[in-house]
C-alpha cells in the first residue's frame, strides 16, 4: 500500500468508440497480461492499433506490431505450440495469433461480430473464439497449428485452420468457459449452448429467462454458474444433458463476472461485493 511508481508509459490516445457510432465511447477494456516476465497489451483503437510487449520490470518496449481493425473489448490470451508461443487476440477484420517472441503474425482471421468483446479460451490444441453484433455471431474453434490467412470463403465454412464453426451462436459481451470435453457459452438473451470441444457438436442449448446476460459463466469443474444482469444465478450440473440445480438470488444487479477461488464465489453487484461459500 506504500509502494512505489517503478515506470509508466503512454500508450497514446485510448479512442476505443463503436466505428459505426464514435461518439458511443464505451471505454477501453481490454486488460493487460503478465507472461514470462513481460506485458503484453492489445490495443485495438480508431486510429493506430498495435499488439505490443513490453518488459514488466523495466517497461522497455520489447516489440510493438501495427494492427488493422476496428476498436476491440478484447483481453489477449498465450497459447504454447510446441517451441513456439502465440499471443491470441480477438477482433473483427484481424483475429489472430503472433509470435510472442517477436511480434511476427502467425496466421490471421476475417469476419465475425463487428463487437468483439470475449477474450480467446484454449483447449487440446485448439483456441476457441467469439464475437457478436453485425450479421454474424459465430464460435469457432482454430487450430493452434494454423499458419497464413486462413479466412475462409463464407463464414459457415472450415479449412486447415478453422476447426470448426457456428456462425450464429457466439456471445456478445461473455467469454465462454471450458470444463473438460465441453464448451459453454450464454450469449446475452440467456440462450445456454454446450458444445463438444474438439468437434464443435451442438450437446444441448437451453434458455435461460433472466433478462440479459453480461457476466460470464464460471464453474469450479462440477457445477456451473451463470449470472444474469438482474442478479438471478443460475447453478447447473456439468455434463451432456441440461441439468439445472437451483437459481439463486442477489438481489442486485450484476454484469461483472464473479471469481470463484477455494469455494467461494465472490459477486460485484451494482451496490455491494458479496462473498458466498458452502
Amino acid at each position: 500500500m506504500e509502494g512505489e511508481l517503478v515506470w509508466h508509459k503512454d500508450l497514446g490516445s485510448m479512442d476505443a468508440g463503436y466505428f459505426k457510432v464514435k461518439t458511443a465511447q464505451w471505454g477501453f477494456a481490454s486488460s493487460p497480461i503478465i507472461h514470462d516476465g513481460k506485458v503484453v497489451v492489445q490495443c485495438d483503437v480508431q486510429e493506430g492499433a498495435f499488439l505490443a510487449v513490453f518488459d514488466v520490470e523495466t517497461g522497455d518496449e520489447i516489440w510493438r506490431t501495427p494492427r488493422s481493425d476496428v476498436p476491440t473489448w478484447s483481453t489477449p490470451a498465450i497459447a504454447k505450440t510446441g517451441k513456439q508461443t502465440q499471443v491470441l487476440v480477438n477482433g473483427w477484420r484481424h483475429i489472430g495469433g503472433y509470435d510472442f517472441a517477436t511480434g511476427e503474425e502467425i496466421w490471421k482471421l476475417d469476419g465475425g461480430g463487428d463487437i468483439p468483446v470475449p477474450t480467446p479460451i484454449l483447449g487440446d490444441g485448439l483456441a476457441y473464439f467469439t464475437s457478436a453484433h453485425g450479421v454474424f455471431r459465430p464460435m469457432r474453434g482454430i487450430r493452434l497449428t494454423a499458419q497464413g490467412d486462413i479466412t475462409p470463403s463464407t463464414i459457415e465454412e472450415t479449412n486447415e485452420g478453422v476447426a470448426w464453426v457456428h456462425h450464429r451462436r457466439g456471445n456478445y459481451m461473455q467469454t465462454p468457459i471450458l470444463i473438460g470435453d465441453y464448451l459453454y457459452g450464454c450469449d446475452d438473451r440467456g440462450a445456454l449452448t454446450c458444445f463438444d470441444a474438439k468437434s464443435g457438436e451442438i450437446i444441448f442449448s437451453e434458455r435461460l429467462k433472466g433478462n440479459g446476460f453480461t457476466a460470464s459463466p464460471v464453474s469450479d469443474g462440477r457445477t456451473l454458474y451463470v449470472t444474469s444482469e438482474f442478479g438471478k444465478v443460475w447453478v447447473l450440473k456439468v455434463g451432456e444433458a441440461y441439468e439445472q440445480l437451483s437459481i439463486s438470488e442477489l438481489g442486485d444487479n450484476c454484469l461483472a463476472t464473479p471469481a470463484i477461488v477455494d469455494g467461494t464465489l465472490y459477486f460485484r453487484t451494482q451496490h455491494s461485493l458479496l462473498a458466498i461459500s458452502h
